[in-house]
């Protein structure tokens, strides 16, 4: 490590002259502490050949000259007219921090209002801005004439540097002398020793590669495959590539096909393809089918070790990719020659960062594509209703539609059945008609998949008699009890009621009893119910690592288990051939989460996870099992109707003013003390909506309000939610927050969360 010794005292050679401009390299420092912007740094002669985007820097920071860490983002020669401070100190980092991703890594610091430094550490993790270093001893011929004769070993050492520097431990193994003989020549002056830090070389990481030809290779395009990708692949050669497409196929519909056939497109063009999926289960079962279909593969997510992932990102930075495949982070992969960017199965809500920076991979993919001028694919069988708004308002984005399975994949047969049943043998969480298709497909040798995606904080009211649960008089959603106001909550328009003690249909008057019955309790009833059946369980308790995603995987695709159980990752875009019957449990639990969003995710996993059967021919079987009469959500999600779900919901979302018609910006505050957070909210609040009118009149501040959750790690937390028009600067309004110090919640936690997905 360089470095170059700066008192404060000793500061007066930065100050220019009078009458005279003074020109000198300036580095943009983003800074590790609370700051909402760049610093800028005067290079010192010392520095200038190390200082460079992507070093990592040492500063002095704020009035008090803190040391501070710091990644260097742009180094300009500029005149400037009055005293900078100057780098203390700097490492080398990464040579690939190109303008486009610093670009990229401004933006997202921008609109998700966040420090430059969360941005970028994301773009350059700790393992790639902390290159690990080693120390080594060089040695070299001084030049000066020993004063006594050289000893034939002492002869062999000097013939073994030559006349460059070279390392302590190489010469001595080629002239096959000790280090007695090196320190003897160093005390006359003979060789002279040095220390350097230096980045240790990357080992080299073996990319997935093709194993030869594959049946894929052989098929022929549909009709609507083929007209996709024609469509799409013309923007490849157009002037200005970038558009965002809006793949929308059925399940079954063949878009993996259309991704492979533009990647090798993009890779015949000489450029490389990123494609993000949402899940590690869904990034092992890609891997092993893309790295047959090309040469080079590249895997990007959160569980790769710490080397690795450095040795990845190094190997994708100098072209030895062909195809990136990663969850969300993969989105800001180090390709020099992007062509293409593909987000698969683009409405899934683990797209979302949520730790700051808040961000969207979904959205920051199109803006990358928008920087790098170069088409974004944007691919799913139930859009999110924020592309679909886009689709079919903003003008470069672009729907494109894939109405009809491939050859040889049926749909399957979709009955909705009800779990409150009188008939002998009910009573447990699994109907007597999804028992019966159990025990069928199991006698016929066909597998099942069976989800249930109960979540433990998310009860609801339901009437022990009769099964009505109880809905909102304003939206429709189930209402749902918290248990610590003995209230009930409708967290879609903000709706509240008294617990009744009793049912609310008068010819009835039974009991309520708060119900949530959890994938474990299934699990047990499966036990009892199908003692000689193979089963595996696929939930974020049972898959912590991804060696256990691909062995659960591979498991059941070759046969090993007859029953798939799981939470909602068994519904995202996994094939599996032999799959007879799927079925769900409780399809209409997930309506009462205290989630704006509650109706439009109860619609995906239906559809996506209905879409896991019938993907290969012969005849299937799903099962919808519901707790109450079926609201027209799932009367939608029964008939695949997208559109018409998508227009009511839009119809519902224009009303309450909610995303996509608005935007909408959550300003958390956390804080141990009783009291305060409410306090601080309330204020902040206040200060908010005095402000608003003056950047925007369509912004809206809403009262400060608990979350939903509202004790964390024992911080009680309250919530400030922001909403404007879709032309309106939100984060003119929110960083307000950051800049202003009469604004700044004085509080333990304060988080801005720009787009939100997660209410809780």
């Amino acid at each position: 490590m360089n470095q170059a010794s700066t008192p404060r005292g000793r500061q007066l050679w930065l100050v220019p002259a009078e009458g005279r401009a003074g020109s000198h390299l300036v580095a943009e420092v983003a800074v590790k502490g609370p700051t909402a912007r760049l610093h800028s740094y005067a290079v010192p002669e010392a520095l200038k050949d190390i200082v460079r985007p992507g070093a990592s820097l040492v500063v002095p920071f704020g009035r008090g000259q803190t040391r501070a860490t710091g990644l260097c983002v742009r180094v300009t020669e500029r005149p400037w007219d009055h005293s900078l401070r100057p780098v203390w100190s700097a490492q080398p980092g990464v040579p690939w921090l190109t303008g486009s991703l610093i670009e990229l890594g401004l933006w997202v610091s921008e609109y998700y209002v966040c420090p430059p430094w969360k941005a970028f550490s994301v773009i350059l993790p700790t393992a790639v801005r902390k290159p690990r270093v080693r120390t080594i001893r060089y040695v070299r011929v001084t030049g000066v004439h020993p004063t006594r004769p050289l000893t034939p070993k002492q002869s062999a050492l000097l013939a073994a540097i030559g006349s460059r520097p070279r390392p302590c431990p190489e010469v001595l193994r080629e002239a096959r002398v000790s280090r007695s003989t090196l320190e003897a020549l160093c005390k006359m002056g003979v060789l002279e020793c040095q220390r350097q830090v230096e980045a240790v070389p990357e080992s080299g990481i073996d990319l997935h590669r093709r194993s030869g030809s594959c049946p894929e290779d052989a098929f022929d395009l549909t009709t609507h495959q083929r007209q996709a990708y024609e469509r799409i692949a013309a923007a490849l050669d157009c002037p200005d590539p970038f558009r965002a497409f809006l793949l929308w196929g059925v399940p079954g519909s063949g878009k993996t096909e259309v991704y492979v056939r533009l990647m090798r497109a993009v890779i015949s063009r000489g450029r490389q393809a990123i494609l993000l999926v949402p899940e590690i289960a869904l990034t092992t079962q890609l891997v092993e089918r893309l790295s047959r279909r090309f040469d080079r593969v590249a895997v990007l997510h959160g569980q790769l070790p710490t080397r690795l992932r450095a040795e990845t990102l190094a190997a994708v930075a100098e072209g030895r990719a062909e195809v990136v495949i990663g969850t969300r982070t993969a989105v800001f992969a180090p390709c020099p020659r992007l062509g293409l960017i593909i987000v698969d199965e683009e409405q899934e809500s683990s797209f979302k960062n949520l730790a700051a920076p808040f961000y969207h991979a979904r959205d920051v993919a199109v803006k990358r594509g928008q920087l790098e001028r170069v088409p974004v694919v944007l691919g799913s069988a139930t859009p999110s209703l924020e592309s679909w708004y886009n689709a079919q308002h903003r003008r470069h984005y672009e729907l494109v539609r894939m109405p009809e399975r491939v050859p040889g994949a049926v749909p399957p047969a979709v009955h909705l059945v009800s779990a409150t049943d009188d008939r002998p043998g009910c009573g447990g969480l699994i109907s007597p008609q999804l028992r019966e298709r159990i025990e069928q497909t199991l006698a016929g040798g066909g597998q099942a998949i069976l989800l249930h995606n109960r979540r433990g904080y998310a009860t609801y009211l339901r009437c022990r008699r009769c099964g009505l649960m109880l809905d909102c008089q304003r939206c429709g959603t189930h209402l749902v009890y918290h248990q610590a106001e003995q209230v009930l909550k409708c967290h879609r328009c903000g709706g509240r009621a008294d617990r009744p003690a009793r049912c609310l249909d008068d010819t009835c008057g039974g009991p309520l009893d708060r119900t949530g019955l959890a994938i474990q309790r299934l699990e047990q009833e499966l036990r009892e119910t199908f003692p000689q059946a193979r089963w595996l369980r696929l939930d974020r308790d049972t898959m912590r690592r991804r060696e256990d995603y691909q062995a659960a995987l591979d498991g059941f695709e070759s046969g090993q288990a007859d029953i798939l159980l799981g939470t909602q990752m068994v519904a995202k875009g996994l094939d599996f051939p032999g799959v007879r019957l799927v079925g769900v449990i409780d399809a209409d639990a997930g309506l009462s989460l205290p989630d704006l969003r509650a109706a439009e995710r109860v619609f995906q996993l239906l559809v996506q996870v209905v879409g896991r059967a019938g993907r290969r021919s012969g005849g299937s079987v799903a099962l919808i099992q519901t707790a109450g009469p079926p609201t027209l959500v799932i009367r939608h999600a029964l008939r695949m109707d997208y559109e018409s779900f998508a227009s009511e919901e839009l119809k519902f979302r224009r009303q309450f003013f909610c995303p996509p018609i608005a935007r909408m910006a959550r300003l958390v505050l956390a804080d141990p003390r009783p009291g305060r957070a409410r306090q601080e909210a309330e204020r902040l609040a206040e200060g908010l909506r005095a402000r608003a009118g003056r950047v925007h009149a369509g912004l809206r501040v809403d009262p400060a309000e608990p979350c939903v959750v509202r004790q964390v790690r024992g911080m009680l937390r309250y919530q400030v939610m922001v909403r404007g028009p879709r032309g309106a600067s939100l984060q003119d309004l929110v960083s307000q927050t950051l800049h202003d110090r009469t604004l700044l919640p004085r509080v333990r936690r304060f988080t801005i969360d720009v787009d939100p997905v997660d209410l809780l």
